[in-house]
């Protein structure tokens, strides 16, 4: 295989762990709760024209399998993902109820239009549900055989205990239920060769079992083929479809839990597939949908990659609008309200994020670069020292300590605060039982303060350019020691050309050498035999396949980011140093 073969496989990183959320609800959202003969709808809160994530596939079947093509996938993959997805309870149970139709009403269907449903040309639009898991869906599909079985399956809904119809659409198209289980219910509507489905009563009744005027409008739209609100609402409605091959989008306030708000200036990521043609191979490519407006300062992160450690796990640049991260911190107390105009003005570019196999996934560091003006300023300065340090830390750091001898109303340890004049290094560290600290309590000091046999220590340094926070104060003395030119940058292993570019760094090595410390670590052998026996057949094989991979990098493109909002093409490369 030859490098450029390599490279387009290892691109897949990032895409695949995308992926692999999104394929989660390809079948799985049929897991929902109503009852059999008359729906119960409870509140389905979704933004209907904004869904978390999108699937344009030219077969929803396929996808799993196209998944595995890519030869970095198939280290870590195997046929049983694919078969999972095949013969997946739910997907059986409704392939069973659309042949007992067939069978019990007479009507002439063979295997290959119920197999059709599965590989059709479909969208796919996803929300999560309480779960916080892509737990709710909608599908809309076009083909002329599917008209045919949905008009079948209509003629019988009167006579059928499985399936019924719950509703009707302003031009009359009838909406049906069908029952798969006792707490299996989906619901769709076909009007000519569109058909589309639905996760739940819910997607399109309110509790009094009426429609939702705005989501009626949207299926509506749907059966009648007009443009989809949802693909306008990422940018999409100019992008060329992706042919026969495969395109994911997902939201990036879905990826990170709802933290958008610390880097608004990435809306989403995009992944297309490409099938392999005349002999070639399949490729995916990645992009980011990028709003210049949200980014004040660019995304050059060359400053970071100087300062971070080398050999992390994974890494991420973020591209904060500091002005709107600071209005966050009026939600921790007078503290924080203080100190939100002073961080706001403080520091400038995009912040950084990095995991690190000798610590814990729980316990990564953060790094921000402050603002020339204040860097220049010992007024300014000053007033960071004593907004992050002396107010807000002591006050937003630190659990409840029984043990703790505190006078507070509200006990924990005390902060210590340490200050280097010759390296202008000030730091504040605060001990915080926890079962999964990455600190040993035993020979501590404090030892018999924490009320747990491990703590985190939790430290903040301030140094005269950057800004350094970490549950765990090696990983705060590691990044100080590179500063101090006493530890390899990260810097040192990317190449040069594209150090200000470069927004993520994976580490298949060191990845895979932490997660497979945190499963251990998850399943003790004494409490969790079953488990730990299953990751020690299946999923360390895997890890170590993954380890053999080199480091990789994201990059943008050398061109200038667009001048409003849109899609941005990626590229991963394979880095051995420089």
């Amino acid at each position: 295989m030859n490098r450029a073969h390599k490279v387009a496989g290892l691109a897949l990183l990032v895409a695949a762990a995308l992926a692999l959320l999104i394929i989660q609800a390809l079948w799985r959202p049929f897991e929902f709760h109503h009852a059999p003969e008359k729906p119960q709808v409870y509140d389905v809160h979704i933004d209907i024209d904004r869904p978390d994530a999108i699937i344009d596939s030219a077969a929803l079947s396929r996808l799993p399998r196209d998944i595995i093509r890519v030869p970095l996938l198939q280290s870590l993959l195997t046929q049983d993902f694919v078969d999972y997805y095949e013969t997946h309870p739910t997907r059986l149970s409704a392939e069973g109820a659309l042949r007992r139709f067939a069978f019990e009403h007479n009507l002439d269907w063979r295997d290959s239009i119920i197999r059709q449903i599965f590989d059709e040309p479909a969208r796919v639009l996803l929300w999560r549900s309480p779960d916080r898991r892509l737990g709710r869906w909608m599908i809309s599909m076009r083909r002329n055989g599917i008209a045919r079985l949905v008009q079948a399956i209509g003629n019988v809904a009167a006579s059928d205990s499985q399936l019924s119809r719950i509703a009707r659409l302003p031009d009359g198209t009838p909406v049906y239920a069908i029952h798969l289980a006792i707490d299996h219910t989906l619901i769709y509507a076909a009007k000519g060769d569109r058909l589309v489905i639905m996760s739940e009563p819910g997607m399109l009744l309110d509790n009094a079992n009426e429609p939702i005027r705005a989501r009626v409008k949207t299926v509506m739209r749907m059966l009648d083929g007009d443009a989809d609100q949802a693909l306008r609402s990422y940018g999409l409605d100019h992008v060329p479809p992706v042919g026969n091959g495969h395109r994911l989008v997902v939201s990036v306030n879905y990826l990170s839990f709802g933290y958008q708000a610390f880097f608004t200036g990435i809306d989403a990521l995009r992944f297309d597939f490409a099938p392999a043609a005349n002999g070639g191979q399949s490729t995916w490519s990645t992009w980011a949908l990028v709003a210049p407006d949200r980014l004040p300062q660019g995304w050059n992160s060359a400053d970071l990659w100087h300062a971070l450690p080398a050999g992390p796990a994974a890494c991420a640049s973020l591209p904060v609008d500091w002005t709107d991260a600071a209005k966050l911190l009026a939600q921790l107390g007078d503290a924080g309200r203080q100190a939100a105009p002073v961080l706001s003005k403080a520091f400038a570019g995009p912040a950084a994020v990095c995991w690190y196999a000798k610590s814990s996934l729980v316990a990564p560091v953060f790094v921000a670069r402050i603002s020339p003006g204040t860097q220049r300023d010992p007024k300014q300065l000053d007033a960071l020292r004593q907004a992050m340090g002396a107010e807000l830390f002591p006050q937003a750091i630190g659990a409840y300590e029984a043990k703790a001898d505190s006078q507070e109303g509200y006990r924990r340890l005390p902060v210590q605060a340490n200050r280097d004049d010759a390296a202008g290094v000030w730091t504040w560290m605060r001990p915080v039982s926890a079962l999964a600290g990455t600190a040993v309590s035993a020979g501590a000091p404090f030892a018999r303060q924490l009320s747990t046999p491990r703590y985190f220590p939790v430290t903040l340094a301030l140094t005269p350019r950057y800004a350094i926070f970490s549950p765990d104060a090696r990983l705060v003395d590691d990044t100080l020691a590179v500063l101090g030119k006493r530890y390899p940058a990260l810097a040192d292993t990317i190449a040069p050309a594209r150090l200000a570019g470069t927004v993520a760094v994976i580490a298949p090595s060191e990845a895979a050498a932490m997660a497979q410390r945190e499963v251990i670590l998850a399943l003790p052998p004494d409490q969790e035999p079953i488990f730990r026996n299953a990751a020690n057949t299946y999923l360390f094989p895997r890890l170590h396949a993954f380890a053999r991979y080199p480091p990789l990098t994201l990059s943008l493109p050398d061109a200038p980011l667009p001048s409003r909002a849109g899609w941005v093409k990626v590229d991963w490369h394979t880095e051995s140093g420089k």
